[in-house]
């Protein structure tokens, strides 16, 4: 069996997964759809040549850039060209796809409300959520060591998830009065 070369499992991860892209843009800058398999496909190949591929870092956004050279390339050579052509070069979006600062800023924040609901969680519950989720020990060896049974572990766990849901949740900073009510209840149950 062969072994796929570093830039072929490159090509098949990075590359493919957005043929459909490219050949969106290239049809909006061709006149046929053949015309526009023509233009990827020539994309493509001009990618494979590259002797850096392993250091582009958004690979999809260097093909559609490519097309939109190659197809400007053939505009001027051909000798009778639709302004409608000309005006789509212009209009094609190349997506940054790394998150914006905004993004980035509400997940700093939501990862610094998840952390302090897991320290403000009932110890039961944290010890529960921290064993399965973050230790990934199973519910039988957890339920073991704690010296609980398996449903008094899920209760524990799914207790633990609904108060970390809210306390994530935007707008919801905290539990309220009922959930602290559930919470001497689970003390008394478990």
């Amino acid at each position: 069996m062969l072994t796929p070369r570093p830039l072929d499992r490159w090509l098949i991860e990075e590359v493919l997964p957005h043929e459909a892209r490219y050949l969106a843009v290239a049809r909006r800058l061709t006149r046929t759809p053949e015309e526009a398999a023509d233009l990827v496909q020539d994309a493509l190949v001009k990618l494979m040549a590259v002797d850096g591929w392993a250091a582009i870092a958004n690979p999809s956004a260097y093909v559609i850039r490519s097309i939109q050279n190659l197809a400007i390339e053939r505009i001027r050579r051909a000798r009778i060209i639709e302004f409608q052509q000309l005006a789509e070069i212009d209009t094609v979006n190349l997506r940054d796809e790394d998150p914006d600062p905004f993004r980035v800023a509400a997940g700093r924040d939501q990862v610094e409300r998840l952390s302090q609901a897991l320290h403000a969680l009932p110890e039961r519950c944290r010890t529960v959520f921290v064993c399965r989720r973050v230790r990934e020990q199973a519910p039988r060896d957890i339920a073991r060591d704690l010296g609980i049974s398996i449903s008094t572990f899920e209760k524990r766990l799914a207790r633990a998830l609904y108060l970390l849901t809210r306390a994530v949740e935007p707008g919801d900073t905290a539990w309220d009065e009922a959930d602290g009510d559930q919470d001497n209840h689970d003390r008394v149950s478990a």
